[in-house]
């Protein structure tokens, strides 16, 4: 661990990108799967997660050619600052709207399990100022919370689940292989898109004290996201079949629900699940609102970010309330997903790879 420096461990930024790629869509990735692929959903989850293999290993190349700079100085240098402002601004607004999108959803959901008489406002209003002063004490306080926080979040999800084994019924998962090749690889491809977290290492590589262990780490937490997901989705898809998991918002509480623990030591499994997953997403906003006055600090070359988060929380809180409702706020998140997350996914971080190559740049640092 690294104190007063702002600089982060290998080893945090393996948890801080497995908390990530596993907050994006961990309620709903059964759902998704299920109505792109049926009983088969699983097999495209696996292979979203072999399709973001290829994402992972363009994204840390690019990084450890450039290990002191983001993705916003190193396009200055490769091309020239008129385009690392284009794509700087791009970045930004994606990742305010991401904000404001996920806010809703956890505001959305902690009204519906745990608040039902609390305004909806109030619960993201909160939310928001309680994420501000995590994000203005820096990168390195975030990958500590997060270091704290995974052995609170991951171990009791996975033993929680190890009792759902017994609902789960082998004919709502077979046969196999039933579905056309060709959905399962346009399945697998829209299923790739629940590792976009996996972006933000475009911005987050300076902070690495060893960016050239980023590879090694960032497979890993792509391999450990994607079997828990994959267990995730067998589990829900067999237990409710897939055309129930397909009609219902948020599969995975419902099947929380299911589950009656021995002795009744725990009455409502649901809530616990819901206190794991908001400090998944606290986190997730927190990176959300970070990069996004990092961003803009770069832009305006301002010495200091901390003043910018604050005018960014109308912004967010804004977008947050524009949706009409929930089914409404994941249409946005998917539109949004599939057609600029790709950017930063491989198009981007492609081009960017090709051009420094072709022009020779890069190569001591990546040494």
């Amino acid at each position: 661990m690294f104190s007063q420096n702002n600089k982060i461990s290998i080893r945090q930024i393996e948890i801080l990108m497995i908390l990530n790629l596993f907050s994006n869509t961990s309620l709903i990735l059964p759902r998704i799967a299920s109505e792109l692929a049926g009983g088969d959903g699983w097999i495209i989850v696996i292979g979203g997660g072999i399709i973001s293999v290829i994402y992972i290993l363009i994204i840390t190349t690019l990084a450890k050619m450039f290990p002191n700079q983001n993705i916003i100085e190193y396009t200055e240098v490769i091309f020239n600052k008129p385009i690392a402002i284009i794509i700087g601004v791009i970045f930004c607004l994606k990742l305010i709207i991401f904000a404001g999108l996920e806010m809703r959803v956890f505001g959305e959901l902690i009204k519906q399990t745990l608040l039902r008489n609390t305004p909806i406002e109030i619960i993201m209003i909160t939310m928001l100022f309680v994420v501000t002063y995590i994000t203005r004490k820096g990168y390195e306080a975030r990958a500590r919370l997060a270091e704290f926080l995974i052995f609170f979040i991951l171990v009791p999800i996975i033993f929680i689940f190890l009792f759902i084994i017994p609902d789960v019924k082998l004919y709502n998962i077979s046969p196999i292989l039933v579905t056309k090749p060709k959905t399962l690889l346009y399945g697998s491809f829209i299923m790739s898109f629940a590792y976009s977290g996996m972006e933000l290492l475009l911005l987050a590589t300076p902070f690495v004290a060893k960016p050239n262990k980023l590879t090694k780490v960032g497979l890993r937490s792509v391999v450990f996201v994607g079997i828990l997901n994959t267990i995730i989705c067998i589990l829900t898809i067999g237990a409710f079949g897939p055309l129930e998991t397909s009609r219902q918002i948020w599969p995975v509480m419902t099947i929380m629900q299911m589950i009656h623990l021995p002795g009744a030591l725990i009455q409502r499994q649901d809530a616990l699940m819901m206190s794991f997953w908001i400090m998944i997403v606290f986190l997730l906003i927190n990176g959300y609102l970070y990069f996004s006055g990092l961003i803009i600090k770069k832009i305006a070359q301002i010495k200091e970010q901390n003043f910018l988060i604050l005018p960014l929380l109308p912004i967010v809180y804004l977008i947050a309330l524009t949706p009409n409702n929930i089914v409404e706020t994941y249409e946005w998140l998917m539109i949004i997903t599939r057609y600029v997350s790709i950017l930063f996914l491989v198009v981007i971080p492609l081009i960017l790879l090709i051009a420094a190559k072709m022009k020779g740049m890069g190569q001591g640092e990546e040494k």
